[in-house]
């Protein structure tokens, strides 16, 4: 693939100013109602996942990584039970008159699967090329009832990433709601029904892009999130799952494919660019990059999923269509 088409692959088409995103984040917070304050208990983890797997050996040449991912099963034996702090993402709900499992317990069917796999970017280029470990994305946790921070620890154990990492971005990215919508943009008319109920904007011709735990975002001609629709927002697991594998590649570089983009300023095996390479990797160490990396780097030194007012919130409302 081209630099130019993996550009527009991958690239998270987001304002690039922190302002911005800070924004939007205090406006979120504002239109919410906060419960009662509530004290949850968390268990002394057996097994924390606090540092990144060894980088990939082999980033820059065609040859095989030398990361692999543990198994889905493997990373579940090593999650401890944590209560759940977003009660809706473990309900089940009703979506313009479908009724859905609960977003944490819903497990991808094979087909869903092997649809996943088999998509292509705009360009043509198959998604296990672009992303060979695109192949080990299945949001099949294997975890009875799982809490949204189980799922997060699930996924950090499998692709190798600290597990306060991801949680302190997904408090950025959605305030751990799997219901979020966010990159409202305008699109074809001929798009515009491809997209799910609750992400369409009525009387227009604009969606909302991103949706799930970690915005997933998605688009039907390849461009955004191939594959990814509809698992991105019925499965939080899958939604996560795409996620780190996303994070871990721009951090591994596998067989060269972020190398092959053409952007001489791209650097395999470091940690936080590849954490905000999920909001905007294209060229490495872009301001968009750089803004959000500060995002997350001070939700982590704050702990805010642990704070009382993140624990007590709750949305004022949920997408269009949906009702638990």
């Amino acid at each position: 693939m081209s630099g130019q088409a993996g550009h527009r692959f991958w690239v998270r088409h987001r304002w690039p100013m922190i302002l911005v995103l800070l924004a939007a984040v205090a406006a979120a917070l504002a239109s919410v109602r906060l419960a009662p304050a509530v004290a949850l208990r968390q268990a002394r983890e057996r097994h924390p996942q606090t540092s990144w797997a060894p980088c990939n050996r082999h980033a820059g040449s065609d040859r095989p990584s030398t990361f692999r991912p543990l198994s889905d099963a493997q990373a579940a034996a090593l999650v401890t039970p944590e209560p759940e702090t977003r009660a809706y993402n473990a309900r089940p709900y009703t979506l313009a008159g479908r009724r859905y499992p609960p977003a944490n317990d819903y497990v991808p069917s094979a087909a869903q699967i092997r649809r996943f796999r088999a998509s292509r970017a705009a360009d043509g280029e198959p998604l296990l090329r672009f992303n060979p470990y695109a192949r080990y994305v299945d949001g099949r946790d294997g975890l009875r009832h799982p809490s949204t921070d189980d799922l997060i620890q699930w996924a950090a154990h499998k692709w190798g990433i600290p597990e306060n990492w991801l949680r302190a971005e997904y408090v950025v990215e959605s305030y751990w709601s799997q219901f979020q919508l966010g990159d409202e943009t305008p699109v074809p008319a001929r798009w515009y029904d491809l997209y799910p109920y609750q992400a369409r904007v009525r009387g227009t011709h604009r969606v909302y892009q991103s949706l799930g735990i970690a915005q997933v975002r998605w688009a039907p001609d390849g461009s955004l999130g191939p594959g990814t629709e509809p698992l991105r927002w019925q499965s939080t697991a899958f939604n996560i799952d795409d996620q780190a594998a996303t994070v871990r590649f721009y951090f591994d570089d596998p067989g060269g494919a972020r190398s092959a983009w053409g952007d001489p300023t791209y650097v395999a095996c470091q940690p936080w660019r590849s954490i905000g390479g999920w909001f905007r990797p294209f060229p490495w160490g872009n301001a968009g990059q750089t803004a959000y990396i500060r995002a997350v780097q001070g939700r982590l030194a704050s702990r805010e999923w642990r704070a009382g007012s993140f624990l007590s919130w709750s949305p004022s409302s949920f997408p269009p269509g949906i009702t638990f």
